[in-house]
């Protein structure tokens, strides 16, 4: 699906922005016409488009490929991606961790901390692990439950994943601010239902507050 470098370095660029231009997106070392050449193969391939103001972006195929174009192989469009998704609650004060995305799919919209599993760990080890590097804050995570969520934008699959959903309801340390840390916060009583929100977040608070052990299927429509 991407056979260059070059290819897989523009869809990665796109998946940090909206749209970028063609300059910003051309090496500096790279002609003109080298660089419009692999810019038409990921356009053709249907994971690039051209808007009408001469910018490029992601399509809904590109945004679920996504930062993961720079791996050795692709995974398939169609198979679900597998993430652990962290939540984090001060029970005292009912301050949630949230995290603003800084990638695509699902760009600029806020949810949970996400981890990616290890063969070699369990998953609250891993969700301990992560929390602590990527925050600066430690604690116990217990698994709340999984399931799959899909996400539609205009008629077009941009999400596809299956999750396990982690619970710390205890923690301890200061928000540390570094490159990994970008994008996260401390909000007070959030409203779940904002459309600054990913649209899976009402149901994950449903599955936070029940017991252990919930499934869930859902698809929604942005």
């Amino acid at each position: 699906m991407l056979d260059h470098h070059i290819q897989k370095s523009i869809v990665y660029d796109l998946a940090f922005a909206e749209s970028l231009r063609f300059s910003d997106l051309k090496p500096d070392d790279m002609e003109n016409k080298a660089f419009t050449y692999h810019l038409k193969k990921v356009v053709k391939a249907g994971l690039v488009v051209k808007q009408e103001d001469g910018t490029y972006s992601l399509t809904m195929k590109g945004r679920r490929v996504g930062k993961g174009a720079l791996k050795k192989e692709s995974r398939l469009l169609d198979r679900a991606y597998s993430i652990l998704l962290l939540a984090v609650r001060n029970i005292e004060t009912d301050e949630w961790l949230l995290y603003k995305r800084q990638t695509q799919p699902l760009l600029g919209l806020t949810g949970f901390m996400q981890a990616q599993p290890v063969a070699e760990a369990d998953a609250r080890r891993t969700a301990q692990e992560t929390c602590l590097e990527q925050t600066g804050i430690q604690t116990e995570f217990t698994v709340q439950g999984h399931g799959y969520f899909r996400v539609y934008r205009k008629g077009e699959l941009e999400s596809f994943i299956h999750f396990t959903l982690l619970l710390g309801e205890s923690p301890s340390g200061q928000l540390h601010e570094t490159a990994e840390s970008v994008g996260y916060f401390w909000q007070r009583t959030p409203n779940f239902a904002h459309p600054d929100m990913l649209p899976n977040m009402q149901t994950l608070h449903k599955m936070c507050e029940a017991a252990p052990g919930s499934f869930v299927e859902q698809t929604f429509e942005l």
